[in-house]
């Protein structure tokens, strides 16, 4: 009949599996664009995304929001709580014509 797997005696030594939660971001300084984000609203509505644009003094910033639910615009002002996921990966710089062609 059916035998148990290896793999799924060893799952259950270690225990449930850990998730990282994402850190909550009280001070949107720094957050920037790029990153990726949960915003939960006092309401309970949760949305992730990925941070499009972001005022200068970190106010307000907007989202592409992962659900496809388009760009959202979310504010300091409203009763939100923001999460930060991942930081946004750092641009290649760019290089010159001939380093690439291999020129000395």
């Amino acid at each position: 009949m059916y035998q148990r797997s290896p793999l799924r005696r060893i799952a259950a030594r270690r225990g449930p599996a850990r998730v990282a939660t994402p850190a909550q971001v009280p001070d949107w300084s720094r957050l920037g664009r790029g990153d990726d984000v949960e915003v939960l609203a006092a309401r309970g509505t949760a949305m992730s995304g990925t941070i499009d644009m972001i005022a200068a003094d970190r106010s307000v910033f907007w989202m592409i929001r992962r659900d496809g639910g388009g760009r959202t615009m979310v504010c300091s002002g409203d009763d939100v709580s923001v999460a930060m996921v991942a930081r946004a990966k750092a641009a290649r710089p760019p290089q010159h014509e001939a380093a690439e062609a291999g020129c000395p």
